[in-house]
């Protein structure tokens, strides 16, 4: 009788383990908006050469999670900055840089966007970079907090300032039980 009870919880492990469920599904696109992102101001006595302004922002599991849940082959496709209000174009920025990290994990850091605005290029309240070879960071972007590190260069405004910023990923989600 003993031996019955004990081969059962054993058949039934043997018998979940082997239908345990899992899936694979492809995103081809997810976009990620951050809205409002506020530049400081150049002082003045600076605003007449080219200067350049870092800034950060982090997006975590719980202001993404949906999205977040993408952890397998994590790629950017696309980076877009639009003029936030009060800004006609975005023409006085002439370079533009951009990463992706875990946070408190320097190491993890990604370059995802290099921008050069041309001489004559358009005035734009845009600026969109595709990437052609897509850059993998899926190893930042599955941890709980993603910082996306961005540095702005050019005659940048004497009063502060937003952008909305655009990340189009592509990735999978792989979920194994």
């Amino acid at each position: 009788m003993t031996l019955r009870l004990v081969s059962l919880p054993l058949a039934v492990l043997a018998l979940t383990s082997a239908c345990s469920p899992s899936f694979d599904a492809d995103l081809p696109e997810v976009e990620i908006t951050q809205r409002g992102l506020r530049v400081p101001a150049v002082p003045a006595a600076m605003a007449t050469g080219v200067v350049s302004v870092p800034g950060t922002f982090t997006l975590s599991s719980a202001d993404t999670a949906w999205a977040k849940r993408m952890n397998s082959e994590v790629r950017v496709q696309r980076v877009t900055i639009v003029a936030g209000a009060g800004l006609p174009d975005l023409d006085f920025i002439t370079c533009a840089h951009m990463t992706v990290a875990t946070l408190g994990r320097p190491e993890t850091v990604v370059e995802i966007m290099n921008f050069d605005r041309g001489a004559g290029a358009p005035a734009a309240s845009i600026i969109q970079v595709e990437i052609p070879a897509p850059n993998d960071i899926t190893g930042p972007w599955t941890a709980d907090q993603t910082v996306i590190g961005f540095e702005l260069a050019g005659q940048l405004p004497t009063q502060d300032w937003t952008v909305d910023v655009t990340l189009k990923l592509s990735g999978k989600i792989t979920y194994k039980y």
